[in-house]
């Protein structure tokens, strides 16, 4: 199920990001819980973070469909983001049609572009990992899409669908723990490079031990 497989890749992806970039990260739930989504970037406004990620996996009535796909806040016209997104925000305490001036205000602030470039980022890595596991493995772009668990991030804010849970040999990706690490590495590295980027980071960071905590990463 997705939030099996997602839990499992945050809470690895949580240990790589600690050990590689020796940096903080709060997981918005720990165990098989809900959390509302109006809650998870709440969650990560009080904490203060510097980054927020959202991890799911993709569905589709066709087993044949496959691909790594990841997007930012934003309105868009193109049918299936605008279906995706329904979909993931179906749990949501308010409908699309009420949170559209949100959106809209939203996507005229400065994170927008600063979101769409951490996609950019970890999306490449995220691809390149799965593609080493299967070559066949389809890029399926970075886009925008209204999604409500990105509203109210006042952080670069990304969601990531990381293989399609329907597709045999995806769902074997995200459910296996040896390819969930390296899944969760790609992730983390685009991480890196995102950071390093803004020259916040150095690419070879001591260990954690030796250096104190540089951020917060959500």
């Amino acid at each position: 199920m997705e939030k099996d497989v997602t839990l499992a890749i945050a809470k690895r992806l949580k240990e790589d990001i600690e050990q590689r970039l020796a940096t903080e990260v709060i997981l918005t739930r720990d165990r098989d819980v809900f959390v509302p989504l109006e809650q998870r970037t709440a969650i990560a406004n009080v904490e203060q973070a510097d980054l927020f990620i959202s991890i799911h996996s993709n569905s589709s009535k066709n087993d044949k469909i496959a691909g790594i796909e990841s997007f930012y806040l934003g309105l868009t016209r193109e049918p299936r983001a605008q279906m995706l997104a329904a979909l993931e925000n179906a749990s949501a305490q308010q409908n699309l049609n009420e949170l559209e001036d949100v959106i809209k205000k939203i996507t005229m602030y400065e994170k927008m572009n600063e979101s769409k470039e951490f996609a950019l980022k970890v999306h490449k890595k995220l691809y390149q990992t799965v593609k080493k596991l299967e070559p066949a493995a389809r890029d399926r772009g970075v886009k925008k899409a209204p999604f409500v668990v990105l509203i109210g991030a006042d952080v670069p804010s990304i969601l990531l669908e990381i293989g399609f849970i329907s597709n045999k040999r995806e769902a074997e990706i995200i459910s296996s723990a040896t390819t969930q690490d390296k899944v969760a590495s790609g992730i983390s590295k685009g991480i890196e490079d995102y950071l390093a980027g803004l020259g916040t980071l150095a690419r070879n960071p001591a260990p954690a031990e030796e250096q104190p905590a540089n951020g917060k990463t959500r």
